[in-house]
């Protein structure tokens, strides 16, 4: 059983894996962003949810989720209304989560691009987090300047996959991160394999490799 499952934004690498997450797994909720232009995905998606009879949020800014333990889970982002900036791509309606127990806090930032990153600099939204999961796979298009001395992370993890056609992660983006939190603080999914962060609210472990 899975208490729940998170779909950051409706394309194809982010919904197709979550299709069999669904299918194989008795999911108890899921939270998503609201789905745009219908796909085959995004209609299979809908369509399990239905199906099995799945609890289903629609994600917006502000919504708040305690769990079992003190664990608290923050919707940040996409806001109840777009800005004409955020609404020239799909990346940047996907949902940001800010996850929190004790002193320690993630903060997982989905496909989002420049213009969302500043919007929620301005506004004000509680960024500042121990770990950053990289946007869009360590992309040119995110990981701002501005943004970075927002979050002030301590630690950076890319989710890409080994020898990408995209050239995933972006050398300035790298350098940035680097300069940011050191070099030994940057963990890439195409180079340590799995990564796996593991805490009490006080301390906080890596683990990496298959």
């Amino acid at each position: 059983t899975i208490d729940l499952v998170v779909l950051s934004h409706p394309q194809a690498d982010h919904t197709a894996g979550l299709l069999e997450v669904l299918q194989r797994y008795r999911v108890e909720q899921v939270l998503y962003p609201a789905v745009g232009e219908e796909s085959l995905l995004s209609d299979r998606w809908l369509g399990l949810i239905g199906g099995k009879g799945i609890r289903s949020t629609i994600a917006r800014a502000g919504q708040r989720m305690v769990l079992s333990g003190g664990v608290i889970i923050e919707v940040l982002n996409p806001p109840a209304s777009l800005s004409s900036d955020a609404e020239s791509d799909p990346n940047n309606e996907a949902v940001v989560l800010r996850v929190s127990f004790g002193k320690v806090s993630f903060l997982l930032t989905g496909d989002i691009m420049r213009a969302a990153e500043l919007e929620l600099i301005m506004r004000r939204a509680d960024l500042a987090s121990t770990v950053l999961k990289v946007a869009h796979h360590g992309s040119d298009t995110s990981t701002t300047p501005e943004f970075l001395a927002v979050v002030a992370p301590h630690l950076a993890v890319i989710s890409a996959g080994k020898d990408n056609r995209f050239g995933h992660p972006g050398t300035a983006v790298l350098d940035r991160l680097v300069e940011e939190v050191g070099r030994g603080n940057v963990f890439r999914t195409d180079e340590d394999g799995n990564v796996e962060f593991i805490t009490d609210g006080e301390k906080l472990w890596v683990k990496v490799g298959s």
